[in-house]
Parts: structure tokens; C-alpha cells; sequence
């Protein structure tokens, strides 16, 4: 499959690459969180085909990956950066509403976003996700 859009947004001074597969509908889009820390959002692009069923899904790639930016900034790495740039990312998309999907390191991420009771998460699919660290 082929994006319909894809680009980048820039977040905190840094570039994040991003793409929406299918056009908005009046069904709710679908935002997916890859895995990691480190990997990109290529191994999820199997999700694009639901944007055969009229779901845009949207893709993109979390700093220190892929082809987001890659700073040698190591204050950078924390949760509330790749918080921060989930909000800054969905504000930038117009994305008020999603259903939101985390792989692995992108479930522990969703998990630690959903803490901050954002609005218009309609739902959040945790894939493969770490949800306690203890029971770990």
C-alpha cells in the first residue's frame, strides 16, 4: 500500500516523519505506536489495510527513529518527551478524536499517555505491551 500523505512535523525543534493511510471519514482514525525504544513503524504497516474498510490509519515514526530525528541529546529520553510529542503530534494532525494502538513499547507508552486523561481517546489496544513492571 501507498500512504496518501506523508511528510514531517516538526515537534521541539526536531522532525518526526509521519503517514496517514486512507482519507478522513466519518469513522474514527486509528493512530499506531510502534515499538522499541529504537525500531520504526514499519513492521506495523499491515494496519494500513484497514484503511480499505474507510479508517484512516496513521502512522509515524517517535524520535530516535527511523526517519524521525535522531539527537545526541541524551536529556531527551524520557517519558514526557514522547508524551509531549504524541499531543504535539496529534494537535499538528487535527487528530481530535483516535483510537489509539500500542505495540510493545508503544502499549507502555499509550498506557503513560491515557494516565493524562487526554481527550477524544475513543479507545486504546495494548499489542504485546508490558503493563506492570513488578509483574514483569
Amino acid at each position: 500500500m501507498t500512504p496518501n500523505t506523508k511528510g514531517y512535523l516538526k515537534i521541539d525543534g526536531y522532525h518526526r516523519y509521519y503517514e496517514k493511510y486512507g482519507k478522513p471519514s466519518d469513522k474514527t482514525p486509528i493512530l499506531i505506536l510502534h515499538g522499541g525504544p529504537g525500531a520504526a513503524h514499519y513492521y506495523l504497516l499491515g494496519l494500513a489495510l484497514l484503511s480499505s474498510r474507510g479508517r484512516q490509519v496513521i502512522f509515524y515514526d517517535q524520535l530516535g527513529c527511523g526517519q524521525s530525528d535522531m539527537p545526541n541529546d541524551y536529556s531527551l529520553w524520557t517519558i514526557q518527551t514522547f508524551i509531549d510529542e504524541l499531543k504535539a503530534l496529534r494537535e499538528q494532525l487535527g487528530l481530535k478524536n483516535i483510537h489509539l494502538y500500542g505495540h510493545s513499547w508503544g502499549g507502555m507508552l499509550a498506557i503513560e499517555y491515557m494516565l493524562t486523561k487526554p481527550a477524544g481517546v475513543m479507545s486504546a489496544i495494548f499489542a504485546s505491551s508490558m503493563i506492570d513492571m513488578q509483574l514483569y
